[in-house]
């Protein structure tokens, strides 16, 4: 059994594969020595991989060694089952690649555009054959109402909706919503078109916790996978299978 463990900024998310079937998954803001040594027993874990923004529990890592489990941390020098031709792969998000390396299990030898939305929305792309190319970062959802708050004096912090508001807003509040929400549309849109022309066909995939306010309201098929990152954690955990 694999375990897989991608650790961001402010949550964990924890998975255990047998092969390619997910398993078990749950999301955490602290790891638990205890509720870790549980999970190991019940699903005799064998091997694991770390993906981590920060440094991570070196206590974790002595409960690996302590029960025989097999670890990595993924880094820049982590074999990849695709090719990566990114001009800096030690600047290169680990959760970018991952995600990568996701859609391209699900959908080989297709040239991909991997969306992920999170506190910021990644764009990357990989080619038909096999090759990570690199994309583009821009602000996440939150990050942008964040900004028009932070920077002015009076406009209010907003949340999303789920659903799209009026194109035109009629109040200060409708403004924003609408700015912001139409704004990371139009711009989803202009990227899938602008790389469609040069990588078609292209298959888009969706990802990530904001995801679910655009998924529907794009005019672009696409696939939409929650675990994309798990998923590719896993693809690589078991290509530098030992």
């Amino acid at each position: 059994m694999n375990l897989v463990i991608d650790q961001g900024n402010t949550l964990t998310k924890i998975a255990v594969f047998d092969q390619a079937n997910l398993l078990y998954e749950t999301v955490t803001t602290k790891i638990d020595p205890e509720e870790m040594s549980s999970l190991m027993v019940q699903f005799s874990i064998e091997r694991a991989i770390v993906c981590s923004v920060a440094q991570f529990s070196k206590q974790i890592l002595a409960l690996f060694e302590k029960k025989g489990i097999r670890y990595f941390l993924l880094t820049p020098e982590t074999a990849l089952p695709i090719s990566n031709r990114y001009q800096s792969p030690e600047t290169l998000g680990s959760d970018r690649i991952a995600a990568a390396v996701g859609a391209n299990f699900l959908k080989p030898d297709a040239n991909l555009l991997i969306i992920d939305m999170g506190t910021a929305i990644t764009y990357d792309v990989v080619t038909s054959n096999n090759e990570y190319r690199g994309g583009n970062i821009s602000p996440g959802l939150t990050s942008r109402f964040r900004a028009l708050h932070d920077y002015t004096h009076k406009l209010p912090m907003l949340k999303p909706d789920i659903h799209f508001p009026d194109f035109v807003g009629t109040s200060t509040d409708k403004a924003i919503l609408s700015g912001v929400m139409y704004g990371i549309l139009f711009e989803l849109e202009g990227v899938i078109d602008n790389l469609t022309h040069e990588y078609a066909p292209l298959s888009v995939f969706l990802t990530g916790g904001d995801s679910i306010y655009f998924e529907s309201s794009l005019k672009t098929p696409i696939f939409a996978v929650k675990n994309l990152v798990l998923v590719g954690l896993n693809r690589i955990l078991n290509h530098n299978a030992f």
